[in-house]
């Protein structure tokens, strides 16, 4: 199959596993030294992600760097836009802005309400657009961007709705689908870029797809690995719509009522098959250019494996992703 058929592969950091910063920074620079494209890296109550990208940036020269995600609700405007601006620097402009809404959970943890989440990322995106932009924020105590940081910075939206994506058509330069299979990606690709016409926006946009990984070859382990990985977040209201369209509401529902009942296990236990279909990749067990084929025909330009991390502190399966990954071409 040609290399011309395939979107540009990447990886994401694995995270919640316990996994030092200093693996993390070494992970991605065997990305980049397997001639992967992108990597990515997010935060959850570990390493806090700008400041792992900013070590990513430093111990690489080539591979294009992206928050996946910063969540809005955790961060003033002001701040995300100065942090953003440092990066598209110090990288030589391979900084991408990964952004989103943040869950009910995570606001929490940062002493905030979690509410109208549409609106709270809109306005978000707005503002760092201007600050960066060298506008003056008003209802920011009058922050103004320092002129030496003023430029742009791409910024890629991570959308779980069709009126996240259609957000991120009108007003990101990308975006960023997760709980996603080929067919949905082509649904979600013609609703962004819709809404990007209608908006009169003619810039340039880009699809990318997270999807999870396993190195090796038993489909069985993997299954159930990924089982339990996937399954407390079908009790998240932000993830229900784009888990249901692999699936159905009644899956879904029940897989859910099985995490608050019963906690992971019985979460895992009650995941539907296809939303393990959709998602995981075996990479020993398949050859995955078929999908990832198909999901370049259904408009995604970049995919990001995303390792399923076997035992907690132990980074030695997410390289053997990189290993598997780089493979593929």
């Amino acid at each position: 199959m040609s290399e011309a058929l395939l979107p540009a592969i990447g990886v994401g950091s694995p995270l919640g596993y316990g996994i030092r910063p200093t693996e993390l920074v070494s992970y991605a620079r065997a990305a980049e030294d397997a001639g992967l494209d992108d990597v990515s890296m997010g935060e959850l109550r570990g390493t806090e992600v700008f400041s792992l990208a900013s070590a990513v940036v430093a111990a690489t020269q080539r591979v294009r760097v992206e928050t996946s995600i910063v969540a809005a609700v955790t961060r003033a405007p002001p701040l995300i836009a100065m942090a953003a601006a440092t990066l598209s620097q110090l990288s030589g402009g391979r900084f991408r802005l990964g952004i989103g809404a943040g869950s009910p959970i995570v606001a929490g943890w940062h002493g905030v309400d979690f509410e109208s989440p549409l609106r709270l990322v809109e306005h978000s995106i707005d503002m760092v657009r201007a600050a960066l932009a060298g506008e003056r924020l008003i209802e920011y105590g009058n922050f103004r961007l320092a002129e030496e940081m003023v430029g742009d910075v791409p910024i890629i939206l991570s959308a779980m709705n069709m009126r996240m994506v259609e957000l991120a058509g009108r007003k990101a330069d990308g975006v960023i689908l997760q709980f996603c299979g080929p067919e949905q990606a082509a649904t979600m690709d013609d609703l962004a870029r819709r809404a990007r016409r209608a908006s009169g926006n003619d810039s340039p946009f880009e699809v990318m797809v997270n999807v999870w990984a396993f190195a090796g070859d038993d489909v069985a382990a993997a299954e159930e690995r990924f089982r339990q990985e996937i399954g407390p977040y079908l009790a998240v209201p932000t993830y229900r719509s784009a888990a249901v369209a692999l699936s159905s509401e009644e899956e879904v529902d029940a897989a859910a009522a099985a995490w608050r009942a019963g906690g992971r296990n019985a979460a895992a236990e009650a995941v539907p098959q296809g939303l393990v279909d959709q998602l995981l990749f075996v990479l020993g067990a398949e050859d995955p250019r078929p999908r990832l084929a198909e999901f370049a025909r259904n408009g995604c330009s970049r995919v990001r494996f995303v390792p399923l991390t076997m035992r907690h502190g132990d980074i030695a399966h997410a390289n053997a992703v990189i290993a598997a990954v780089a493979g593929i071409r």
